[in-house]
Parts: structure tokens; sequence; C-alpha cells
């Protein structure tokens, strides 16, 4: 078995991590960090190195393992009905960049989760133990989720932009500023994380790296290779090798 698992969840990515590489990586997503076994020891945009048993990062926060240690990284989308209590959550952090207390048991629940329903009910458990609210989007943020769940590979910001304002009347300037408030995310980054998304579900394409980065919407192998190693710290190729990635998918009930 590949000592690294990636399991593909609605609207959520969950990585158990044995020896993957500790370069800096940033996801576009809210990111929780449990450790397996020691501390997790990590330097968090560049600022000194902190430790602690688990942490909850906002969008966009670069993070690197001091040293590759076995721990699971869980990723929650957008769309996610847990994304807006997660972020609001880190935020309480002058950094965004929060070190919580997960005990084990629930360390355990969230990292070995098979089914979606287990996974979504775990988080519940970790924001009920810290007394964290359930947040409901506004109607504009669904709107705006919807045309974005909606579009295609070849679907651009300014298109999006273009039908939510037609709702929504505003400035463009403007509800770029709003998005980034609400979802710590331009839509760009949304965008560009839907195409890795699609890579990362065709990454057994016999077809090879090109066709899957052409079929989810990147302009070449190339371009995808960028973004999947910032994102993840591993290329296409080292993810599609089930010596090294095994990638499977939560069930759904």
């Amino acid at each position: 078995m590949a000592p690294n698992q990636l399991l593909i969840g609605k609207s959520a990515f969950i990585v158990r991590a044995q020896s993957l590489p500790n370069g800096y990586n940033q996801r576009p997503g809210m990111t929780l960090l449990l450790a397996d076994g020691e501390p997790l020891e990590l330097e968090i945009d560049g600022l000194p190195a902190v430790t602690s048993e688990a942490w909850l990062l906002a969008p966009e926060i670069r993070r690197r393992f001091l040293r590759p240690q076995p721990h699971t990284s869980i990723t929650v989308e957008p769309s996610h009905p847990s994304y807006l209590r997660m972020l609001r959550w880190a935020r309480s952090s002058p950094d965004a960049a929060l070190p919580v207390d997960v005990p084990a048991g629930s360390r355990f629940r969230l990292a070995s989760a098979t089914t979606q329903q287990t996974f979504d009910d775990a988080l519940n458990e970790l924001f009920a133990l810290h007394e964290q609210p359930e947040i409901t989007p506004s109607p504009r943020l669904e709107y705006l989720l919807s045309l974005v769940e909606a579009s295609g590979e070849d679907s651009t910001a300014e298109q999006i932009w273009g039908a939510f304002r037609s709702r929504y009347s505003s400035t463009q300037a403007h509800c770029s500023h709003w998005l980034q408030e609400s979802l710590g995310l331009p839509l760009r980054k949304l965008l560009l994380w839907r195409k890795l998304r699609r890579a990362l579900e065709g990454l057994n394409d016999p077809n090879g790296a090109t066709a899957v980065a052409h079929e989810a919407g990147f302009a070449d192998s190339a371009h995808l290779s960028r973004i999947c190693l910032r994102t993840f710290g591993l290329r296409p190729s080292e993810a599609n090798n089930n010596k090294i990635l095994q990638v499977s998918w939560l069930q759904d009930c």
C-alpha cells in the first residue's frame, strides 16, 4: 500500500501523509492539519516555527513542515456546509492561522473517516466542542457558488462576474472585495481550484498528464504541474504513482 492516501469527497479532500515532501505549499480552501504522533512543527507564512497538535489555516496560508511528519491534512472547499464556520474560526486569530485543541478521539474520527457522513459528523462534533455556531450563507453568496458549480472548464472569472452582476448590480471591484471578505479567496483562485479538482479526479486517465490537463481546463501539463506542486507539494506524475499516493473516494453514505 502507498505510504500516502488522498480521499476525495464532496467539497473536501483528506490527505493521510506519512512521507510527503515538506516544502512550502498552500491550499485554496480551509485546511485542518492533524498530528499523527508528534506535534506538528510548521513555518507559517515565513514566520518562525511553531508547534501544535492541530492547526486550522485560512485559504492561501503558506505553510511548510520543518521535516516530514505523519499527519492528516483536510481541505474543505467553499461549497461545503462547514466552510464558513471554519473560516470565521480561523479568523479569530490575527494571522488566520489558529492552533486548535482537537482531542485524540476527534482526530481519529476525522483522519479515519471513509464516508462523507462520518466525516461531516466528525467536523460537527469538533465545532460543538469549541462552541462554533452554524453560519447560513447569504443568498448572493449561494448564487455565486451555484454559478461556479455550473461553470465549465473554459469559464472565466469575467464571465461569471457578468452573470452575477446581472442579478446583483455592483461594480466588479466591489464584488471582488466582497468575495475576498466572504470566502478569503478571489474568484480566479476558486476557478483554478476547480480545475485542479477535476485533474485529481482524472489522475488514473490512461491517456496521460497532457490529456488530463486539457480535460480539466489547463493550458498544458506544465501549468497543471506547477499548480499541483504549489498546492500539494507533489507533481501530477508523483500523485499518479500508486507507490507514492493511493487515491480513493469518500463513500456517499
